[in-house]
């Protein structure tokens, strides 16, 4: 009597938890790494229910892990019910392999799958964004941003496309020539005005992510080639935990902005960035430490890093003493045709160092970029 009246409950999972389950699911396998469409056949392309709906606890306590301690009455619940295909269900209840696939493995199993469905069903028309991937060697460094972190970095947004703009630079051989730097710059400038110029077939984007690896320089010429016209979140690479997710820091980095020495010309005008490392007077070309007004930009409640910055809010706070320090030196040297700028940023720094730049409301950039062979600053690209 008792068996039987377990038999007949196992078999009642009321409708409305089978829909809960299969929307929760998203129509999908929820073994871990499975994820098949559960109603078509992967190979005939046939459609009909190739679903089964499986009990991590068993429904009786003779089944696949029945023995556990969740009463009978709660075994037809959702949070026991994983949604299978007809092979993984019976892997998991193979007598063979039940061992192997035990309560807590299943139930991480369901979970990581339902919030994955969740995660990318909340994602809207409105979250598109266009992915810029930009990399070139530092040195014999290189990095490749894989399209799982970049997912991860930017929920609830999502890839207009899979792939994005890639700006690859680390085919061209590094050097300290002029060539060098122009080969790359117009590289940049062709393949972003590619992306952002509109045509019927494909409009510009609203909303673009920037993940970028290389040369300061480079990264100045790619926010400047980027502009302001659409909506832009850049992203930075964090060392520490080896993720480009902007972290919830507890205190802001604070900036302050001033005067460093005082120049012979009032067209001649240098700003210095010290965030990432401190650069000194005595680190800039002899002509800029005789001639130039020199200002700088730098951190006052904690010591320049290259692990500075953490938040989305230390990028914010960055670029308001930007505008204010650009607004300053531009009042006071309005003869200045060109600003030098000799950067010890990071990259996220650096390509909002070129996007924040106004063509009509700011001078061109003369960039500087640290040379450890040279123990100096070189002249690298001017940005207009």
């Amino acid at each position: 009597m008792k068996r039987e009246k377990i038999k007949n409950y196992r078999k009642k999972i009321p409708i409305k938890t089978q829909l809960k389950l299969w929307v929760k699911a998203g129509g999908r396998c929820e073994f871990g790494g499975c994820n098949d469409y559960l109603l078509r056949d992967n190979l005939t392309l046939s459609e009909t229910n190739y679903s089964d709906i499986a009990h991590i606890v068993a429904a009786s306590k003779n089944g696949p892990r029945g023995n556990d301690s969740l009463p009978l009455s709660r075994r037809n619940e959702i949070n026991n019910l994983m949604l299978a295909c007809k092979n993984h269900h019976k892997l998991i209840d193979d007598e063979n392999f039940v061992k192997d696939y035990p309560k807590n493995k299943l139930l991480h199993f369901k979970k990581d799958h339902e919030d994955r469905i969740y995660k990318l069903n909340k994602t809207r028309p409105a979250n598109k964004t266009a992915i810029v991937r930009f990399r070139s060697n530092i040195g014999k460094d290189t990095a490749h941003v894989p399209i799982e972190q970049i997912r991860e970095a930017i929920y609830p947004k999502y890839p207009v496309d899979e792939e994005g703009v890639e700006i690859d630079l680390t085919a061209i051989k590094t050097t300290d020539s002029q060539s060098y730097w122009k080969v790359g710059a117009d590289c940049i400038k062709g393949q972003v005005s590619a992306l952002m110029t509109s045509r019927i077939d494909s409009p510009s984007p609203k909303h673009v992510s920037v993940f970028a690896f290389g040369p300061i320089p480079f990264l100045i010429h790619l926010g400047n080639c980027l502009g302001n016209k659409a909506d832009i979140d850049i992203y930075q690479r964090h060392r520490d935990s080896e993720n480009w997710i902007w972290k919830r820091a507890k205190k802001t980095v604070k900036y302050k902005f001033n005067l460093l020495k005082r120049g012979k010309d009032a067209s001649k005008v240098a700003l210095v960035i010290s965030l990432s490392g401190k650069i000194l007077i005595n680190d800039l070309p002899e002509k800029v430490v005789e001639d130039y007004y020199i200002y700088e930009i730098t951190i006052t409640n904690q010591t320049p890093s290259p692990m500075f910055i953490k938040s989305k809010n230390d990028l914010i706070g960055f670029k308001i003493i930007y505008h204010e320090a650009l607004s300053k030196i531009g009042k006071k040297h309005n003869k200045a045709k060109e600003l030098s700028l000799f950067p010890a940023v990071p990259v996220s720094v650096a390509v909002v160092c070129g996007i924040e730049r106004l063509p009509k409301a700011h001078p061109a950039f003369v960039v500087y970029d640290f040379n450890r062979t040279k123990s100096g600053f070189i002249k690298t690209l001017k940005v207009r």
